[in-house]
Order: C-alpha cells, then sequence, then structure tokens
C-alpha cells in the first residue's frame, strides 16, 4: 500500500500536457530555433492582419481632425496634405457633417530608344463622417480650403428661452 502522504494531492499537479520523459526536456526549443529562419522567411507571405492583403494600407495615414467649441460657433479643421478644394467634398446632414476627398493620378515614363515604359497610377482617398452637437446651426455651415487645410465654421443656433409655465392672475 502506498502512502498518501508522499503522493502530491490532485489540487498541488500542475496541468500538463506534456509527456514527463527526461530525455524529451529542450526538444521544444530545439524545434523553434529550426524553423525560426523559416518562419522569419515566410512571414511577408502569409502575415495575418488585413494589410498583407491590401498593401496601401500599410502607407495609409488618417488625417488630423479637431473640432473646437469657440463660443459663438464650433470650428472644424482636417489636415488633407495634396488635396485642393476640387478634390474635396463637405455634405451637411441635419446630425453630422460628412467628408470625403479623393485624388489620382497616372504617369508614364519611356524608356530610351523606345524600349519599354513604365507606367504607374495612384489613388488617394478619404471619408468621415463627424455627429455634431444639439446646438450646431447646420443651414449656416460655411468653410474654406486652404494649403491643404479644410476649415468649417459651423454657428450655433440662438439659445432657446427656456419654456416655464407661469399662472396667470384672473381679474
Amino acid at each position: 500500500m502506498t502512502d498518501k502522504k508522499s503522493q502530491p494531492s490532485e489540487d498541488a499537479r500542475p496541468e500538463s500536457n506534456a509527456l514527463a520523459l527526461p530525455w524529451a526536456a529542450g526538444i521544444e526549443s530545439l524545434f523553434e530555433d529550426v524553423f525560426k529562419p523559416f518562419d522569419q522567411f515566410m512571414q511577408p507571405f502569409f502575415r495575418s492582419d488585413l494589410q498583407s492583403l491590401f498593401p496601401g494600407l500599410a502607407n495609409a495615414r488618417q488625417p488630423n481632425l479637431e473640432l473646437q467649441d469657440r463660443g459663438d460657433h464650433f470650428s472644424l479643421t482636417a489636415e488633407l496634405p495634396g488635396y485642393t478644394k476640387d478634390d474635396v467634398v463637405v455634405k451637411v446632414g441635419p446630425n453630422g457633417v460628412e467628408l470625403s476627398a479623393e485624388k489620382s493620378s497616372k504617369s508614364e515614363t519611356k524608356g530610351k530608344d523606345a524600349k519599354g515604359s513604365y507606367q504607374s497610377a495612384s489613388r488617394s482617398y478619404f471619408h468621415q463622417y463627424l455627429s455634431l452637437p444639439e446646438q450646431a446651426d447646420v443651414d449656416k455651415i460655411g468653410g474654406t480650403m486652404k494649403n491643404g487645410v479644410l476649415e468649417l465654421s459651423i454657428p450655433k443656433l440662438a439659445p432657446r428661452r427656456e419654456e416655464k409655465t407661469r399662472r396667470v392672475d384672473l381679474k
């Protein structure tokens, strides 16, 4: 009969699915060392993130947007470098502002002696919807676009008079 004190309790045993073979210690790290160069070589081809599926996303940059309360109006500033006012579309709805910008370019370079040519095309696109505060007067929004910076001035609605009930004295 075995002594219960010499055996560890089931609660004290570590959870492991690995075989407890003394000669197998370190085999896992050996396989990691062998396959590490292969994994590093294959990583660009089998990345798990979306940037590997859409290489253009790797260089994508979201423009800086800033909405500030200036007292009597709100100021919305969007940095859109490389875009002109003809590339930018601003749409105003009852609850918000929709900003979009699109620019595309194509170029062709011919080699010397008409031997080969190189064509390139690029497209950049931006789209953002911003909800506006309730006190914004969306009917009077105005804006400018200068040197790649869009500035919108959003006036505030006139404050409403508080609607209180009052008693009328009868004569």
